[in-house]
């Protein structure tokens, strides 16, 4: 019999279906907007994509009306169609039960969400606590929004440590918001070397979102910026970052909570010589 890891690589790998889970070092990194912006930019790629709304956000931000989520339909009280949402962006949206992500079994889940073969699931992901939903733990990529402030960078750091503990995860990109292409490579750097040394992961520097009034217009407006304003800095990053994306290699995931155990470790060190030192090379 297979096990569950086996059975969902088995159903991704018969769909082709890039899942990408986004998730935030804080809840002002820009998550969901980065989350929707990535996912209108894939679909101007002409890319077919599905947006996974596990933190809840996502759909009241582009003021969509909702009549349920995965859970109902998995409890059998709608049908799949009736939660998947299309947006102006050609993005299908689809509602998690975010309230309780941690309940819903991926091998329910992902017939809703790949239905039709998309190219693409894009997850905004619940904040957890750097803990995964068993949806999300079984993503190909695993895309981290941080920005330049201090608390950002070392609550990026201290997301990707738990997760890797707790999913031995070995590797994870970096989208840098609101800031320019050198501020976001030093940030890159410096995490990067402080999650070599001390844990022995891989970041990557997957792009970066300038600071752009057109955002929180199109905010106002209720779309993202690549679908209101496709020319403004923002959406042209978005549509650069959409790019790279669609060429990442299809990775598989070993997934399963493996313990987190003492991830205490040398934090003290950690701060001194690494990420607290990030925001110093930034100023």
């Amino acid at each position: 019999m297979l096990d569950q890891a086996e059975g969902l690589r088995r159903l991704v790998a018969r769909h082709t279906t890039r899942i990408v889970a986004v998730v935030g070092s804080a809840p002002e990194a820009g998550q969901t907007s980065v989350a929707l912006n990535l996912a209108s930019a894939l679909a101007h790629h002409g890319q077919d994509v599905v947006l996974a709304d596990e933190s809840g956000h996502a759909a009241p931000a582009l003021g969509l009306p909702l009549r349920g989520d995965i859970h109902d339909v998995i409890a059998g009280r709608i049908s799949p169609d009736a939660v998947r949402v299309q947006t102006r962006d050609n993005v299908v949206l689809v509602p998690v039960a975010h309230r309780h992500p941690e309940r819903i079994d991926p091998r329910l889940a992902l017939p809703v969400l790949t239905v039709g073969e998309p190219d693409v699931v894009i997850v905004d992901c619940t904040h957890a606590g750097g803990v995964l939903s068993p949806l999300a733990a079984h993503a190909h990529d695993v895309l981290v929004v941080l920005g330049c402030e201090p608390a950002s960078i070392t609550g990026a750091y201290s997301w990707i440590k738990q997760a890797h503990f707790e999913y031995a995860l070995a590797q994870f990109r970096v989208v840098v918001n609101r800031a320019e292409e050198m501020e976001a490579r030093v940030v890159c750097r410096n995490l990067a070397t402080t999650a070599s040394r001390y844990l022995a992961v891989s970041l990557e520097l997957a792009g970066h979102v300038p600071s752009d009034r057109q955002v929180l217009r199109a905010r106002h407006l209720a779309r993202t910026v690549v679908d209101a304003f496709p020319m403004a800095p923002a959406a042209v990053a978005y549509r650069q970052l959409a790019a790279q994306v669609m060429h990442w290699p299809l990775a598989i995931r070993e997934t399963g909570p493996a313990g987190i155990g003492d991830i205490g470790g040398d934090r003290g060190g950690e701060m001194a010589h690494g990420v607290g030192a990030v925001s110093a090379h930034t100023a």
